[in-house]
């Protein structure tokens, strides 16, 4: 497959995979050399293994980086830091896109930035709500009641109470946020210590 026949076959797409190329191309050793020398020459980007998209001069959609996170590590939503930030749970501004997943925790970096992705139970995996970005493509974002049931549960080591959270976090929660919803959301996780946290959050 020449470099011409990959754009053809994939310039409707805002990303692709090893395995869309497999089924344009037939897989094999030289596949992979040719992705290999169009990474070398810039003319493909590489967003985790196996995923990638054109060139900045050869890609019609710009990508969100809220829909990379969502697209390259399945299933996924965007929550903790980010989330908490976006949703001015906390103060800081976050870089680094911060994502909970039923696969196992992995990192990716990438030249749009750092996407993080947390471990949970299957069972836990709700809370989240789909979003259009720019280009109207679909992302995934929990929900602020999940997003600070999340943060809580994956840092309880660190936590003794809520004194922490505004403390060395310094959490503000919302006058709006839904107090059922926060635990609803914890009782999925089935622990004592996020149980009794969640109850002292004001």
């Amino acid at each position: 497959m020449t470099y011409g026949e990959l754009k053809d076959k994939v310039s409707g797409l805002p990303l692709f995979s090893w395995q869309a190329l497999k089924m344009f191309a037939g897989g094999g050793q030289e596949l992979k050399n040719q992705i290999s020398r169009w990474k070398r020459g810039g003319k493909l980007l590489a967003l985790r293994k196996g995923f990638y998209i054109l060139n900045a001069k050869e890609r019609k959609h710009n990508l969100s980086r809220l829909f990379i996170a969502s697209e390259i590590y399945k299933p996924s939503y965007i929550s903790l830091e980010y989330a908490l930030s976006s949703y001015g749970i906390i103060p800081e501004k976050v870089s680094t896109l911060t994502c909970i997943t039923t696969k196992k925790t992995q990192v990716f970096a990438n030249a749009f930035g750092v996407f993080s992705y947390r471990h949970i139970k299957p069972e836990c995996f709700t809370g989240f709500i789909a979003n259009k970005d720019e280009e109207g493509f679909t992302c995934y974002f929990a929900e602020p009641e999940k997003a600070v049931v999340d943060f809580i549960y994956l840092n309880l080591n660190k936590l003794k109470d809520t004194g922490a959270l505004k403390g060395s976090y310094r959490f503000e929660i919302p006058a709006d946020i839904n107090r059922t919803k926060l635990q609803m959301f914890a009782k999925l996780f089935k622990n004592e210590k996020l149980l009794e946290i969640i109850k002292g959050v004001k």
